[in-house]
């Protein structure tokens, strides 16, 4: 960490590491992280009371007046570095140069958590998996889930995020990924990266981190993904349902709103899998965790156990009763392509009911905001949604051209706030309708369905 002993040993052992005063633990190694919100440094006292092993900071003037800079053993040890997080980075870095492990890295504009979350589950049938906890994927989140792993981990696979240019190639640096995959290339992160083609560079900058000994997963359905692919030093396992793939999906079967069931060609393999989850998109995910699942060595018969197992993340195609009406909650987040995708799961959802589609804005996508809004309204105005509620201003783009394109203007509605859709939802949804939420992040529409299914009390 290129960083100076200023007091403790620095051979004491340390059995964890930690951003997070509240939760630090004794025998951790503190990190004083400085962030937007809050400065570790503030809290040093508080991690001291807790026993920790050993504190990293760079300010050494906010070190408590009475602790003691004596190099004894009977302490933990602080060390001053010129920036904490390069620091918790660079331990990383070599923390994972240090073990014999097969690392899985996972990024992609949709997808990436419930492919990660498949991959996990076949991988945890054959050896012992750690995977990326939650949504952790950033530059401080992967350090920590690096610094997790321990010389009993056989593979680790690893969930990538990104907002701008050069951080995905940061993450590899420090994940040192043997295997790579890419889920898909769409609108995001367009306030800062501008256009499709830069996201796709930015994403790219996995493949590139791999050299020949690795392995590339390739959407062979995604234009963006196999053009990225033409320049791989790694070797290439392509996956798809359209084009030709190394593994393919075919007699693809929807089950009644329980999933679906389809056969699998791997190479030379065949077999069928059960996926008992909603959204075709997620027979992508599970193509491309198969790949990788053979990538790993994985035998088909233990895949098929794994993804019959998996469990997915909260908001992702969740789905559950209340007073007799379906709730799908997508909510976690949208962009154009997730949102065609979330449409196409609610027309094809089989409803005694009504079809409700609740959204909120898609954010992040800069100048093509209004644009792509605009087109989202035409393609709901074309499918049997029976009831468009909109959510924000950005929505309510959506729904204004909804109506223009021959909606029932009864049928849409523009409201202003989280309370106003959920009490609309109250009075007029009923027994046997299907409601599906899906918004970005900062749009909270889980808040909707929180509200919605609330118990009154007087």
């Amino acid at each position: 960490m290129q960083g100076e002993l200023l007091s403790g040993q620095e051979t004491r052992i340390f059995r964890g590491v930690s951003i997070n005063s509240r939760a630090v633990e004794a025998e951790h190694l503190f990190f004083c992280i400085q962030g937007p919100r809050f400065d570790g440094h503030d809290f040093i006292q508080q991690a001291l009371k807790k026993n920790v092993a050993g504190i990293i900071l760079s300010d050494k003037e906010k070190l408590p007046a009475s602790f003691s800079q004596a190099k004894d053993s009977d302490q933990p040890f602080i060390i001053r570095v010129k920036d904490t997080l390069t620091a918790l980075q660079n331990l990383a870095r070599f923390h994972r140069s240090r073990l014999s492990i097969k690392v899985v890295g996972v990024t992609g504009t949709n997808g990436k958590s419930t492919t990660k979350e498949m991959i996990a589950a076949i991988a945890e049938t054959t050896f012992k998996t750690l995977k990326t906890r939650g949504n952790l994927n950033n530059h401080i989140g992967l350090p920590l889930n690096v610094l997790e792993l321990d010389a009993s981990h056989q593979v680790a696979v690893l969930e990538m995020g990104m907002s701008a240019a050069g951080e995905i190639r940061q993450l590899a640096q420090i994940a040192q990924p043997d295997i790579g995959l890419i889920t898909n290339i769409s609108e995001g992160h367009l306030v800062q990266l501008k256009t499709v083609k830069n996201v796709q560079a930015a994403k790219g900058e996995l493949f590139e981190s791999l050299d020949e000994k690795a392995t590339a997963i390739v959407n062979a359905d995604d234009p963006l993904v196999l053009e990225l692919a033409n320049s791989l030093r790694a070797k290439k396992i392509t996956f798809g349902i359209h084009n030709p793939a190394d593994v393919k999906a075919d007699t693809i079967q929807a089950r009644s709103n329980d999933g679906y069931d389809f056969n699998v060609a791997l190479f030379e393999d065949r077999f069928s899998v059960s996926l008992p989850f909603l959204g075709y998109c997620n027979i992508y995910n599970a193509l491309a965790a198969i790949a990788a699942g053979h990538s790993l060595g994985i035998k088909p018969e233990a895949m098929q156990a794994g993804l019959s197992n998996c469990k997915l993340l909260s908001q992702r195609y969740e789905i559950f009763k209340h007073n007799s009406m379906t709730i799908i909650n997508d909510a976690y987040n949208a962009n154009p392509q997730s949102m065609r995708q979330a449409l196409s799961t609610l027309t094809e959802f089989q409803s005694k009911g009504r079809r409700f589609f609740v959204i909120g804005d898609m954010l992040e996508l800069g100048e093509l905001s209004e644009t792509a809004h605009t087109h989202l309204g035409k393609e709901i105005a074309g499918q049997p949604v029976d009831v468009l509620v909109a959510v924000g201003e950005l929505a309510s783009l959506a729904a204004k051209s909804a109506r223009d394109e021959g909606m029932d203007e009864n049928h849409v509605l523009t409201l202003k706030n989280k309370k106003e859709a959920s009490d609309y939802l109250k009075e007029n949804a009923r027994s046997g309708d299907c409601l599906l939420f899906k918004g970005s992040r900062g749009a909270g529409m889980e808040e909707v369905i929180q509200q919605l299914i609330a118990t009154e009390t007087n």
